[in-house]
């Protein structure tokens, strides 16, 4: 009697146990939920997001909650950088891809072919001393930057990563403090839709033949339109432009000796990015963003983006520059006037 008692109490307590356990686990996903809920409220406010449904709503919050288990996965797997929640945090990663990530910049064979029609005097860099361990352009020059804009969601990253390294050209050798359209790369460097990406040969061929007006004349609408260059009664040239060695020293010297560097990059695990040192290798490197290479540390590139300041670092990148990683330095072009 006393060991049917004794097993009835241990089953009981048993019982109780996973009742117990249940019951916390239940309360801790609840606790989350609630949460996840309060920070998508949050992230809502910060960004400025509305949705035009209930149903809408909700879904975004479910893609919202998948992000942040993405991000929580990259935080794992990256020794230096952080990740967290963006102004994509509501979008799912085919809709990022898509947009942000599918900029039609060139073929290998189109960068081959390239190649092959320029001469090798055309891509010398001079010998220099080594470089200097840290650079930034914001800090240490040469010439100056204007400020981070937004791309939106049009594929004109590569109108940018030009401007900027054309901007910088007249402010090094000219001091000249001006902002220049990409509105009008957008428009009127090809026979088709400039927002769905552009190569930095192309554009700079236009710059060199046709040059850039100002922003203020041409602004930027983030829309592909017709062409009103002929409108125009001033325009910005460049002499020529280089496509760099792939080697990260001499890129390196003609970013402190020269100015910004457009460069090739792989943004697909950008999207949930916020500081640090972005140090995950790809599996395989893909050329489907550009971008501007405006300084440097001992193991990593200072990228200038066009997704805003909010997003990363004040709208910068730090990319590992050991073994594999997502700047394409074989995609390095640097303008000259």
């Amino acid at each position: 009697m006393k060991q049917k008692l004794i097993g009835e109490l241990v089953f009981l307590l048993f019982i109780l146990g996973a009742f117990g356990q249940k019951l916390t686990s239940s309360k801790s996903f609840i606790s989350k939920k609630s949460q996840l809920q309060h920070d998508f409220q949050k992230f809502k406010k910060t960004y400025g997001k509305s949705y035009d449904s209930d149903e809408h709503e909700s879904y975004r919050f479910n893609v919202f909650v998948e992000n942040i288990k993405e991000a929580d996965a990259l935080n794992n797997q990256s020794t230096s950088a952080k990740f967290g929640i963006t102004q994509f945090t509501d979008i799912t990663k085919e809709e990022f891809l898509n947009i942000y990530a599918n900029s039609k910049i060139s073929t290998e064979d189109s960068f081959d072919s390239y190649l092959q029609n320029t001469s090798s005097t055309d891509i010398q860099v001079e010998n220099q001393i080594d470089p200097p361990q840290t650079w930034d352009i914001r800090i240490n020059g040469p010439g100056k930057l204007q400020p981070i804009v937004n791309q939106g969601g049009c594929g004109s990253c590569w109108a940018f990563a030009v401007t900027t390294a054309v901007e910088n050209q007249y402010s090094i050798n000219q001091n000249l403090n001006i902002n220049l359209s990409e509105q009008q790369q957008v428009d009127c460097v090809y026979k088709r839709d400039g927002c769905q990406g552009g190569w930095f040969p192309d554009a700079y061929n236009y710059v060199q033949k046709i040059g850039l007006t100002t922003e203020d004349k041409y602004p930027y609408t983030g829309q592909y339109g017709q062409c009103r260059a002929q409108q125009m009664n001033q325009f910005y040239k460049i002499s020529g432009f280089v496509n760099l060695p792939n080697d990260h020293s001499a890129i390196k010297q003609a970013l402190v000796s020269k100015g910004a560097v457009s460069v090739g990059v792989d943004c697909r695990l950008w999207a949930q990015y916020t500081s640090g040192i972005f140090d995950i290798d790809p599996i395989y490197p893909e050329l489907n963003k550009a971008a501007t290479i405006i300084g440097y540390g001992p193991n990593y590139w200072l990228i200038r983006n066009t997704w805003g300041t909010a997003w990363g670092e004040q709208g910068h990148i730090r990319i590992a520059n050991q073994k594999r990683n997502t700047v394409l330095t074989k995609y390095s072009f640097q303008p000259y006037l």
